[in-house]
């Protein structure tokens, strides 16, 4: 991926249901004059947002679920997007998808509106586990939805599966990724299952109606998924994807290597240069804001060295190739990264990590234990910050 380029996100936060694990900013069945304001109100942000902003090298819509949208109006979106911002001529251009009643028609329509990769929201392929999900598909709705992928040209197809559901047994999470790592798909991620408060899960969970699996028992999950995908030509890149050679996600890339993104639409976030913001989460307030002529921005904050050495190691360490020292000093300046002298010759003495140059690598297992390592890095940041070695916000 090339350097100083940025990412695009756009949220269509459409969904027919509202599954019991999400918390995302999800509007749930909105009538279709609805949808026409939210496209116009997004068209009018694009328009005032990406003047002037670094070139462009991913774009992803998410949601939600995006294809709630007729695909005429993605194809405009995106077209629009081109006319206002510098895309690149081989931009990975993303799209996310659930299963059901995507015919091979529509993917075609988006094919030649310019999309080049569909991520597949399939949770699960097992119908039971599905159901406990509150998932509106079956397994058969996945497997009909990648063969109408294919048949429309696209090349690069992501399936996205959830791990640690309570009432789903380690066998059939096997045979989920038997099945997965079989179909003719080039990434896949693996997440687990997290309860937050508000959900309907959130509040099973606070009455002792649902009992989550512990870090251990994740654990176990995440091997299963790493031992069948690493067997079936797949490489794990970071700690919740896998891609086979040549179909790593560059638009998550961008994230994890701290790069810069410009997020639009409701609870859609950005980052530039240190500078993070976010617009209203609400959707019916986003669009009347945008109708008033208003910018959507709900808030923003301006990090110092301190925290953005931070997310920088914690974001690098998930990944397979880590972080880059040199890059830590040309972002944040020569002191960052001489901070991390000490803590990082501890961490290669247990043999976690390694350097090669200015790179420093996680090795193969501590993937698995990526936000520990990250954590015991940043104490012994803050214990050399605490003795006067480095200001927190001096750079």
């Amino acid at each position: 991926m090339p350097q100083n380029c940025a990412a695009i996100y756009a949220h269509i936060p459409f969904c027919a249901r509202r599954c019991p694990y999400c918390d995302f900013a999800v509007s749930v069945n909105r009538s279709p004059e609805f949808h026409q304001k939210y496209v116009r109100a997004l068209r009018r942000e694009i328009e005032f947002s990406l003047q002037n902003r670094p070139p462009i090298s991913s774009i992803y819509f998410g949601g939600g679920t995006p294809t709630t949208l007729a695909a005429r109006d993605l194809n405009a979106l995106l077209a629009l997007l081109f006319q206002n911002a510098q895309i690149a001529p081989d931009a990975e251009i993303s799209i996310e998808a659930n299963p059901e009643n995507l015919s091979l028609d529509y993917l075609r329509e988006l094919r030649a509106g310019g999309w080049n990769r569909i991520s597949l929201g399939a949770q699960s392929l097992d119908d039971a586990s599905l159901q406990q999900f509150g998932r509106a598909h079956r397994g058969q709705d996945v497997e009909n939805a990648l063969q109408n992928a294919r048949a429309a040209s696209f090349e690069n197809v992501s399936l996205d599966l959830i791990y640690g559901e309570p009432l789903t047994p380690p066998s059939v999470w096997r045979q989920t990724l038997r099945r997965a790592a079989q179909f003719d798909v080039t990434h896949v991620s693996c997440y687990s299952l997290t309860v937050e408060d508000g959900t309907q899960f959130g509040v099973r969970a606070r009455r002792g109606e649902l009992k989550i699996g512990d870090d251990d028992s994740f654990a176990d999950l995440m091997e299963m998924a790493d031992e069948i995908l690493r067997t079936n030509g797949f490489s794990r890149y970071e700690v919740s994807n896998w891609a086979r050679p040549g179909f790593e996600s560059r638009h998550n890339q961008n994230y994890w290597r701290g790069g810069d993104y410009f997020g639009l639409g409701c609870g859609a976030h950005g980052h530039f240069a240190g500078h993070r913001f976010w617009n209203e989460r609400d959707a019916k307030t986003y669009v009347l804001r945008l109708e008033n002529g208003q910018n959507a921005r709900a808030g923003e904050e301006f990090l110092g060295a301190h925290e953005r050495l931070s997310e920088f190691l914690a974001l690098g360490l998930r990944t397979r190739e880590g972080f880059d020292l040199d890059e830590i000093s040309r972002r944040l300046g020569p002191d960052a990264a001489a901070i991390l002298t000490e803590p990082l010759a501890k961490m290669e003495k247990l043999g976690v990590l390694r350097r090669e140059g200015s790179q420093i690598i996680p090795s193969e297992k501590s993937l698995a234990i990526a936000d520990g390592i990250a954590l015991k890095l940043l104490q012994g940041i803050e214990t050399l910050e605490n003795s006067g070695v480095f200001l927190k916000n001096g750079v």
